[in-house]
C-alpha cells in the first residue's frame, strides 16, 4: 500500500472516529459535516471526498456498528456452547451490553430512516447479525414453524424494544429491572419453542 493510500485510509478513519465522538457528545442528530470537518481540522469539502453526504457517513457508522455487534455476538456464542438455551441467553446479554456500551452507535444503527432490512438493499453487516441470531434460535426450536424468520423478528424486536424503552427512561425500575425482564423474555421464548 502506498503512502498516499495509507494517508487516505487514516483520514477516512479519523472522519469516522470524529463522527462517533460528536454522536457521543451530542447525539447522532447533532452530527453535521461542518462539525466533523472542524473536529479533524480540515475543511468540509475534504469530508465530501470520502462521503457523499451526512447520510452516507451515518450509513457507514450503521455498518460499522452492526459489524462490531456481530463480533460481540459471535464471541458470546463461541464462549457459551453448553446448551442452545445457554447460547441464546449469552447472545441476548451480549446484545444488551453492546447497546448500552455503544449507545450512540446503537441509536444510529436503529434510528436511520430509509435503511431497509430484509431486502436486497440490506447491508451485509445487519444480515450477518440476523443469521447468527437465526442459527441460535433454530437450535432452540423444538416446534414446527412455517416462518423461522418471523420467530427471529419477534425475538429481535422484543429485545430491541426493551433496550429502546430503557434508553429512553421509560422502564419502571430502570436498567436493572429491564435486564431481569430481558432474562425473563428469553426464558419465555425458550419455553414457547418447546
Amino acid at each position: 500500500m502506498s503512502r498516499r493510500e495509507r494517508h487516505k485510509q487514516e483520514l477516512r478513519q479519523r472522519i469516522i472516529f470524529a463522527t462517533r465522538e460528536i454522536a457521543s457528545e451530542e447525539g447522532w442528530q447533532g452530527i453535521t459535516i461542518r462539525k466533523v470537518a472542524e473536529r479533524i481540522e480540515y475543511s468540509p469539502p475534504t469530508i465530501y471526498e470520502y462521503f457523499e453526504n451526512k447520510d452516507a457517513l451515518l450509513f457507514q457508522l450503521l455498518k460499522d456498528g452492526f459489524h462490531l455487534l456481530y463480533l460481540d455476538l459471535a464471541k458470546a456464542k463461541e464462549e457459551n456452547k453448553e446448551t442452545p438455551q445457554q447460547t441464546l441467553y449469552a447472545i441476548a446479554k451480549a446484545y444488551w451490553a453492546f447497546a448500552f456500551r455503544e449507545r450512540e452507535l446503537y441509536e444510529i444503527m436503529h434510528g436511520l430512516g430509509g435503511v431497509s432490512f430484509g431486502t436486497r438493499e440490506t447491508p451485509e453487516e445487519p444480515v450477518r447479525v440476523f443469521f447468527l441470531l437465526r442459527d441460535a434460535i433454530t437450535d432452540c426450536l423444538n416446534i414446527e414453524t412455517n416462518d423461522l424468520d418471523g420467530e427471529v423478528d419477534l425475538f429481535w424486536s422484543n429485545l430491541h424494544g426493551m433496550i429502546s424503552l430503557t434508553i429512553q427512561g421509560r422502564m419502571k425500575g430502570g436498567k436493572e429491572r429491564a435486564e431481569v425482564l430481558v432474562d425473563r423474555m428469553v426464558e419465555l421464548y425458550i419455553k414457547a419453542w418447546g
